[in-house]
C-alpha cells in the first residue's frame, strides 16, 4: 500500500475556514474541526492536525501530531525504510 502523502482536501475545504496557516501567516488552531481520513474511509486519530496552505502557490501541507489510531506499525510497515529497520534486527 502506498502513501504518498498529496493532500487531497474534499470539495467543502475552505483554507479560510480550515487552514491555521495561509500564505505563512498563523490564522488560528482549526483541530478542533478538522477530520483526516485514510482512503479506506477509516479516521485517523490525532492529538492535533494543522494545515499550511499556500493558496498563491497551489501548495498545502498537513501536520499531524500525536497519531493514536492506527499505529505507527499499521501505518508505515509496508514503507521501504521501515522494513529496512526491523528486517536488519
Amino acid at each position: 500500500m502506498r502513501r504518498d502523502g498529496k493532500f487531497a482536501p474534499a470539495p467543502a475545504y475552505d483554507a479560510e475556514r480550515h487552514a491555521n496557516v495561509i500564505n505563512a501567516d498563523y490564522v488560528g488552531d482549526r483541530s478542533g474541526i478538522l477530520r483526516l481520513e485514510l482512503p479506506d474511509g477509516k479516521a485517523m486519530i490525532a492529538e492535533a492536525i494543522s494545515i499550511q496552505d499556500f493558496p498563491e502557490i497551489d501548495e498545502r501541507q498537513v501536520d499531524l501530531i500525536g497519531i493514536f489510531e492506527p499505529s505507527f506499525d499499521e501505518l508505515f510497515s509496508q514503507h521501504p525504510s521501515f522494513k529496512d529497520y526491523w528486517d536488519s534486527r
